[in-house]
Formats: structure tokens, C-alpha cells, sequence
């Protein structure tokens, strides 16, 4: 029994002054436990330790911490507790802002009345019970379905009924916080002795022993073992006998006095001696049907699967109603005859599949009334096949009849016709062009055969026995061949066996397959009451509906094998004369883009296929079309379009497999491709854009988002473009005034990476000069002047770049060039590729002497020629991009450039001097040792060589 003060709520008061926190003490203290503190941070404390308060009165102005920033701390970390605050000032802004926030319930201000005070607070008290209560409420039941969650995701992973089993002990065990939990299998008619136990860990039982089961609306509370301290877990053999078959939830509340634990039968006697033994004092035990978990799994994982067919199938008629009906409108103006076409062909398909619904819902309501009529099964077949017949030739299929007389059956036509048309519609999807479709009928006995036989593709030998079950198909993958919902077949064997009759199906994959009705011969199998003796006739004009799909197969549709061996797209003429123009176009070199935007458009669906290639080109765009994935392909690789539209399922090759595809080709991987399909779950948005689709658009479409979409996809892609070709303008014009064209194209590709940030590197450094071209100059007018500086400057440059160096900079007619950045190259080979460079520099100045002299530029007696002299120095140098945002260059600073510079100077016309670093690679047949030199800024004395002009290095 608690005590009364115990049973009373808390609440905290915080004030720095001991009178006014005396004052709130003495008001509530005999309705509240009332706990006291001077400050904010000791209310903190206090919280930690005393666990739950209902209501916090708190003073606004206090030292360390003020009213509004306790409360904002405890709206944190204790939401369930309402909040008061006591002030003398109500036009504080924090204070304004906290009530405005939520932190603060309610201010009351000073002086307070303790009547008011006492009212404010009961208010607070009242909704602190209701949030707290809302709050265990919506505990319990995200506890519930995360319970449900858990165990449902479970089972959907696991691979056989003993992981579903021991998933759901531990889920249940786990999330009632029971100290164990048991489920005893129900098997050949009795519980099992050895079952799945969940036990709880040993620290969690420190933490408490008592579970919450709910049921509806009232809650159960029960401790399900004694206090700490925890027994230890009874063996699971004694475990099982504290389980038992039971119809109904049975709640245990205590073992001690419950008639099902006790009684004076062997079995209540042997089940309360191991509810002692195992000292359980209160227990909760609940029936689980778990049988044929696996069959259930696999139904609704048809189901699934059938819906999004349907889906399919019935959003992509609409679409083609829908889509031609809104632009009509929109433009105030009638359908053509084509658009009415397309409109009533696919208003049958929807007709036709909402019939088969309907059907198959009321045989499975019993609400199906036959009427059976005498029937001329001859003259009864060979109407429908006549109906069939003009299809069978457009797609250009043999179609063969043997029909023997035989006694009369009673059937109703409404119904069993759609038998007949189900089965020659499968025949004729199935089998390619120049395939054989054979309908025989023969009498056996009392039975009449009907067979549909063809040389279509067959099935798969492990699909037959499934092959009449609803939500089945024998393609269920995004790459079926056709279009269908799982229904036709399963309406097929239900409209037969309704007649009293018998399906059976025979097949060999790749060479066909043979549909039999067996149907019995008189009416005394029929139920009398529905039989009538009147005969009907067949109505044909049902075949328009019945038949709707077949509407939809192309007139030239190729055999499987021969697409696969010898693609041939199917482009109408206006694509294949544009398919001519862009050829002539590439071949001048002229970008595809100014003739207009090409559209390829790829969906198996000829009417969705005419439809959305329609809506391109009343808007300027050319389109090309194509049947499936792989035809696409074929055609995406030739014309590389300039975006693609395509459906998500088509046979051979399906959209995402396009998709995926195309983004492994290096000409198409850039192009944009919006995904069309009716298939509109979260699952496939997610897989089309990890497969690299840049838009989805789910059927229904409106023409207007299409459009949209196109628009934007091709205006972002023309902004790539432009982005592309400037930085790729942008790179070459400044890499190409420094680096080799050869590094230029890498860098501009991306296959080459280029680091210009300043960094110390070991570099050499050739500093070049020509000694005459000042007195040159004063002999001629400056624009000459300016040709003949351009024209050395380029001559130099091309041998710089031949031997892989980078042109640091130009100094009038000066050349500083490195080797070793921005590329990295081993000291031996800059020094090499150095050497060569000045040794080329040298001959290609000799040369360009020989032409000025030809052109008269020397004056003959003063001047003759120019000569050539450089300085070569391996060292450090800080190399990258020097200057700001607005100006930089790519250079080299540093003593080891100095020390080529005054090489150069020191050098006498027409040699080559370097420094000792340099000469170490070179041979010593090549270099002359010189004279030390004492250099200008350079600390050390520098040692020179004189390298040989006219010896190349073969290092």
C-alpha cells in the first residue's frame, strides 16, 4: 500500500529568493510533494535525481542561469513536464519568445494571488496527465506496429519456417521486455516438445520485470517473474509445459489460485508443478498461426507482381484514350481519324480487361448463372476462327482448321467464346511470323476435344503446372515478350470447368504448344435448372473486344532468332530519310544539333509508340522509333539521338537494360533519357534512376509534362555542352602557352591531372638569349621588327615543345623553359630533354639566320647573322601558379633560375653552358670544363661546362 504523500504529484519551485521560495512551498504543499531550489543549475540537479515532476514554477530573474533558459533546458530533456513562470515584466522578449516556442505552458506575474496560482497550476496538472497518457497511448502502439514491422520483415527475408519461427519468439520476447518467451510448434496434430525460446540478457533484467500486453481497447498489465533477485532460466524442456493449445489469448494474472495452471486432472497437476518449478508467477499465452507461411509468402508475391501488371495494362490505354482527348480539347479542335483509331482500340482493351475482372469476381462469389444451350461446336468454332483469321494475316501466320462432326454440348456462348478467343490470342502473341496456328476438333467417347495448337515459343517446363493459376505468368520479368495481366488463363480453366469441362496443356520450349478442352457431350453433367434447350447464335461482333490485343501486333513483327542474328530496325520513311540527312550531315562535319533535335522514342506498344512520336513532331522534332530494347540499341549507336523516350517493359531487351547500355557506350552515356511507363511504385523509380534514367514519367501522361520534360532534359543538356566546350576552350588556351600540345590534349580529356599549386620540385632550367638582335632591331622599323621576334619566338617554341619542355615565359627575345613541371620527369631525362632543346635551339637560329639572309635583313658588312647562347641548371625551384584572382602565371621562382640566367649570360656567343648538376649526366666527350664563375646573387661558386652544339645525347 503506497502512502499518501507518496501518491502525490510533484512539483519543482525555483526562485533565488528563500522567502518567496518559502511562500510557494506553504501554498501547495498539502495538495503536492513540492520540491525546492535556489537556481536553475540545482533545479537541474534535482530533476536527475528525483525522476518524474508533473509541474516546474519556476522566477524569471535569477543568477547563472534566468527562468526562460531553465525551462528551455527542461523542454529537452523533460518534455512531458508542463512549465510556469513567475515575472514581474511581461514584455520580455526572450520570455515572449519562449511561450511563442512552446517552452513556457504559462506566465503568471508578480505580485501573484495564490487562488490564481493554485488554478494555473491544476490546468498544468490536467494536461500533464492527458499528454502523459497520449504519450504511453502512442508508445504502445508504434510499439505494436513495429512489433508487426519487425516480424513481417523478418519472415519476408528468411529462408525457411524455423529462422520465420525463432524471428518471431525474439521480436515478441524483445519488445514486450519479458524475461522469456516460447513458441511451441503445432505439428501432426499436436504441440511439439521442442520449441523457440527468447531469453532476456542479464543486465536487461536489472532494469524491471513487468510486460504491457494490449488487447483492443484495454491495457494488461502483469510482472512476469518475482524481483531481484532474478532466478535463473528454467530449462526449455520445463518451459514447454507452460505452454499449451489453446483457440483464445489467455492472460495469467496469477499462477497461484488460476484454474487453467491447477486442478485435480494429470495434466493440470504436471502443468502447475512446472509453473512452480519454473517460479513464474504470471504468464500470457497467444496462438500463432504460422502454417503455410511460405505459401502465403509466394501468393503475395504473385499478387504483387499481378498488380502492377494490371497497372500496366491498364495504364497505357488510358494514356492513349486520355492523352489525344485532353490535347483536343486544349486546342479546341476534333480527333483525326487516326487518334479516334487508336482511342477505340484501346477503350476495348480497357473493356476487356475490366470483363475478365468482373468475371473471375463473380465466379468466386457464385454469382456466375449460366445458361446452357445446345451448341453446334463446328459451326460454333469455325465463326470464331473466321473472326481471327484477318489477324492471323496481318502478322502473317498459317492458319489451319480440322473440324470433325460430334455429338452436341451445351454451352453458354457468352462465356465460353472468351475460352476460344483466350487461347488463339495466346497462340498468335507466342508465335512468329511464318508459324503455324492449328484448331482441331474430334470426338473421343462422350467427350468432345478442342484444340488450339502452335509453333510459337512454348514454355518453360517448370511454368506449366503453375500456368492456370491466378496472378500468374509465364514472363512475370520486365523483358516479357507481351503485354497481359495473369488473368486470361485463369479465367480460361474456371469458364471450362464451370461447362463441367476439363483444360490440359502440353508444350516443348522453343517448339509450341497444344491447349486441350475437353468438354462432355449431352447436358446430365449440367445443373437442370440452368439448362435451356432453345439454341442462340454466336455474336461476332464480341471478337472486336475480345480480340483488342491483337490490334497491337505489328505487321512485320521478326522472329526472335532473327532479330537477335541480324538486327533490322523498323523506321518509317520520314526517319529514314532523316537517318540520310544526318549521315550527309556528319560527313561535312557540321554538328547535328542545328538541323534540329532528334528524338528516339522505344516502346513496344505500336499505338503508344505512334502516339508519342506524334506529339514530337507536331512540335519540331525529329523522331525515330523502335520496337524494343534492343532495337533501340541498334538504332541509339547509329543516329546517337538527342534524347531517348522508352517504355520500362518490352521483350528482348528491356527499358532499364537499354538503359544500362547505353550508359556503358562512349558516344551515347551523355544522353538524356526519360523513363515512360505505367509501372509508377517507389521501388522502380528509384531502380530507373540508379540504372541512370534523368526522368521518370509515370502513365497517364499529359503531352504538356512531356514536352516539359523534353525541353528542360535537352536545354540542361545544351548547357553541358556549352560548359564543356568552354572549359575545354578555356584549359587550351592557357595550358597551350606554356605546355606541349600532346599534355594539353591529356589535360583537356581528363587523363591528365595537373597540380599548379606553388611546390618546391627539382626542376632544370634552360635560359636562352640571342646576342645581335638589339643592333638588328635599330636597323629596321618596328613592325619588322615585331615579324622577325615572332618568328623566332615560334621556332624556339616548337623545339621547346618537341622535346616535352614547358615555356615558362618570354623576356623580349629571351626564353626561359622547364623540364620536370608541370610533368614530372627523373632528373636524367630533364636533363636530356633539355640538352636536345639546345642543341635544336641552335640549329633552328642557323637556319632562320639562312632565310633572313635571303630576304636581305642583314646589312652585309655590319651585321651578318645572330648568334645563339644558353644556360642550363638542375635544381629547386618553387614552380606553380603565381599572381591573384584576376592575373596569374605558371612559373618558376628561386635561385636555381638565376643560376641558368646567369649561365646564359656568362656563355660566350654560340655555346651552351651548364652548371656541374647538369654535367653529371652528360658524357665526357660532350662537355669542356670552364672556368668557376663568382655569380651575382648566388652564395656559392658555381662550376661550368661547355656542352658541344652539334652532339646529340642518345641516353
Amino acid at each position: 500500500m503506497k502512502s499518501q504523500a507518496n501518491s502525490k504529484p510533484k512539483i519543482l519551485v525555483v526562485d533565488d529568493e528563500p522567502d518567496n521560495l518559502d511562500l510557494l512551498y506553504r501554498t501547495f504543499y498539502r495538495d503536492y510533494k513540492v520540491l525546492r531550489a535556489a537556481s536553475g543549475p540545482a533545479a537541474l540537479d534535482l530533476l536527475a535525481q528525483e525522476g518524474e515532476v508533473a509541474v516546474i514554477i519556476s522566477d524569471q530573474r535569477m543568477p547563472m542561469m534566468s527562468g526562460t533558459e531553465f525551462l528551455s533546458l527542461t523542454a529537452t530533456q523533460y518534455p512531458d513536464i508542463i512549465r510556469i513562470i513567475l515575472t514581474g515584466y511581461t514584455d520580455v522578449e526572450d520570455l515572449v519568445e519562449a511561450i511563442n516556442a512552446g517552452k513556457v505552458f504559462k506566465y503568471v506575474t508578480k505580485p501573484w494571488e495564490a487562488e490564481e496560482l493554485k488554478a494555473v497550476v491544476r490546468q498544468a496538472l490536467d494536461t500533464h496527465n492527458v499528454l502523459k497518457a497520449r504519450t504511453r497511448e502512442l508508445t504502445r502502439t508504434l510499439r505494436q506496429e513495429s512489433l508487426l514491422n519487425t516480424v513481417t520483415n523478418t519472415i519476408r527475408s528468411a529462408l525457411d519456417y524455423r529462422q520465420i519461427l525463432q524471428a518471431i519468439v525474439d521480436t515478441v520476447g524483445h519488445m514486450l521486455e519479458v524475461d522469456v518467451c516460447l513458441l511451441r510448434p503445432f505439428q501432426d496434430e499436436q504441440l511439439a516438445d521442442k520449441g523457440f525460446i527468447y531469453q532476456k540478457a542479464l543486465e536487461e533484467k536489472e532494469h524491471g520485470d513487468t510486460g504491457i500486453w494490449g488487447h483492443g481497447d484495454q491495457q494488461i498489465n502483469f510482472p512476469l517473474v518475482p524481483s531481484s533477485p532474478s532466478p535463473p532460466i528454467p530449462p526449455s524442456s520445463l518451459l514447454a509445459q507452460t505452454v499449451w493449445e489453446t483457440r483464445e489469448v489467455q492472460v495469467i494474472h496469477d499462477v497461484i489460485d488460476d484454474q487453467r495452471i491447477h486442478g485435480k486432472t494429470p495434466e493440470l497437476r504436471q502443468r502447475g508443478a512446472a509453473f512452480a518449478a519454473a517460479n513464474i508467477c504470471s504468464s500470457l499465452v497467444v496462438p500463432l498461426i504460422c502454417q503455410q507461411a511460405e505459401r502465403l509468402l509466394e501468393l503475395d508475391k504473385q499478387k504483387t507482381e499481378f498488380f502492377q501488371n494490371i497497372s500496366h495494362e491498364f495504364r497505357t490505354p488510358i494514356t492513349l484514350i486520355q492523352g489525344p482527348l485532353e490535347s483536343a480539347v486544349t486546342a479546341g479542335e476534333g480527333l483525326s481519324y487516326s487518334q479516334c483509331a487508336i482511342a477505340l482500340r484501346n477503350s476495348r482493351r480497357l473493356l476487356r480487361l475490366v470483363n475478365q475482372l468482373l468475371d473471375l469476381q463473380r465466379l468466386d462469389a457464385g454469382r456466375m448463372q449460366p445458361s446452357f444451350r445446345p451448341c453446334d461446336l463446328v459451326e460454333f468454332v469455325s465463326q470464331i476462327v473466321e473472326s481471327f483469321r484477318p489477324y492471323c494475316e496481318k502478322k502473317g501466320l498459317h492458319l489451319v482448321t480440322q473440324l470433325d462432326e460430334c455429338s452436341t454440348v451445351y454451352l453458354d456462348m457468352e462465356k465460353f467464346d472468351k475460352v476460344v478467343y483466350n487461347l488463339l490470342s495466346n497462340a498468335m502473341k507466342f508465335t512468329p511470323e511464318g508459324g503455324t496456328i492449328s484448331i482441331r476438333l474430334k470426338s473421343e467417347n462422350d467427350r468432345c476435344i478442342l484444340q488450339v495448337q502452335d509453333t510459337g515459343i512454348g514454355i518453360v517446363k517448370e511454368q506449366i503446372p503453375h500456368l492456370f493459376e491466378r496472378f500468374r505468368q509465364a514472363e512475370g520479368s520486365a523483358n516479357r515478350s507481351y503485354e497481359g495481366s495473369g488473368l486470361g488463363l485463369a479465367l480460361v480453366k474456371e469458364l471450362v470447368e464451370l461447362h463441367g469441362g476439363q483444360v490440359t496443356v502440353e508444350s516443348v520450349y522453343g517448339e509450341g504448344t497444344t491447349f486441350s478442352l475437353w468438354l462432355v457431350t449431352g447436358n446430365t453433367h449440367l445443373p437442370a435448372l440452368q439448362v435451356l434447350e432453345t439454341p442462340t447464335e454466336l455474336n461476332t461482333s464480341r471478337a472486336s473486344v475480345e480480340l483488342a490485343d491483337l490490334e497491337l501486333v505489328d505487321s512485320t513483327t521478326d522472329n526472335i532468332e532473327d532479330i537477335t542474328r541480324n538486327f533490322s530496325p523498323s523506321i518509317d520513311t520520314q526517319d529514314s530519310a532523316l537517318k540520310t540527312q544526318q549521315r550527309q550531315t556528319d560527313q561535312q562535319g557540321e554538328p547535328l544539333h542545328t538541323a534540329g533535335s532528334s528524338i528516339l522514342v522505344v516502346d513496344d506498344n505500336p499505338d503508344l509508340r505512334t502516339y508519342v512520336s506524334e506529339i514530337f513532331r507536331r512540335n519540331g522534332y525529329h523522331v525515330q522509333t523502335a520496337r524494343n530494347g534492343y532495337e533501340g540499341y541498334g538504332i541509339a549507336k547509329e543516329i546517337i539521338p538527342s534524347l531517348i523516350v522508352t517504355d520500362l517493359m518490352m521483350p528482348l531487351v528491356s527499358g532499364l537494360e537499354m538503359i544500362q547500355m547505353i550508359r556503358h557506350e562512349e558516344k551515347l552515356k551523355g544522353t538524356p533519357i526519360i523513363l515512360l511507363t505505367a509501372k509508377v511504385d517507389e521501388e522502380t523509380r528509384i531502380e530507373g534512376t540508379e540504372h541512370g534514367a534523368d526522368a521518370y514519367l509515370a502513365k497517364p501522361f499529359n503531352d504538356r509534362e512531356l514536352l516539359a520534360e523534353v525541353r528542360n532534359l535537352l536545354g540542361l543538356k545544351e548547357n553541358e555542352r556549352r560548359i564543356v566546350e568552354l572549359n575545354t576552350y578555356l584549359t587550351e588556351s592557357v595550358l597551350k602557352r606554356f605546355l606541349p600540345a600532346v599534355l594539353v590534349q591529356k589535360a583537356a580529356t581528363g587523363d591528365l591531372t595537373l597540380d599548379l599549386r606553388p611546390e618546391p620540385r627539382l626542376i632544370t632550367v634552360l635560359f636562352s638569349d640571342i646576342v645581335g638582335f638589339t643592333q638588328l632591331a635599330n636597323t629596321l622599323r618596328s613592325r619588322r621588327v615585331a615579324e622577325l621576334l615572332n618568328e623566332y619566338l615560334e621556332a624556339m617554341t616548337k623545339v621547346v615543345f618537341g622535346n616535352g619542355g614547358t615555356v615558362d615565359k618570354f623576356m623580349g627575345d629571351a626564353i626561359l623553359a622547364l623540364y620536370g613541371a608541370p610533368e614530372e620527369l627523373t632528373p636524367n631525362e630533364q636533363v636530356r630533354r633539355a640538352i636536345n632543346t639546345a642543341r635544336a635551339m641552335h640549329r633552328s637560329l642557323a637556319d632562320l639566320n639562312q632565310r633572313w639572309r635571303d630576304q636581305g635583313v642583314f646589312d652585309g658588312d655590319k651585321l651578318t647573322n645572330v648568334q645563339f647562347r644558353c644556360g642550363i641548371h638542375q635544381g629547386t625551384a618553387v614552380v606553380g601558379m603565381f599572381g591573384s584572382a584576376e592575373r596569374a602565371d605558371y612559373t618558376a621562382i628561386g635561385p636555381s633560375v638565376n643560376i641558368a640566367a646567369r649561365l646564359q649570360a656568362a656563355a660566350l656567343p654560340g655555346t651552351i653552358l651548364v652548371s656541374a648538376a647538369v654535367a653529371d649526366y652528360l658524357q665526357e666527350e660532350e662537355i669542356t670544363k670552364g672556368s668557376p664563375l663568382e655569380l651575382k646573387g648566388v652564395d656559392e661558386t658555381v662550376l661550368t661546362f661547355a656542352v658541344t652544339p652539334e652532339v646529340m645525347v642518345n641516353r
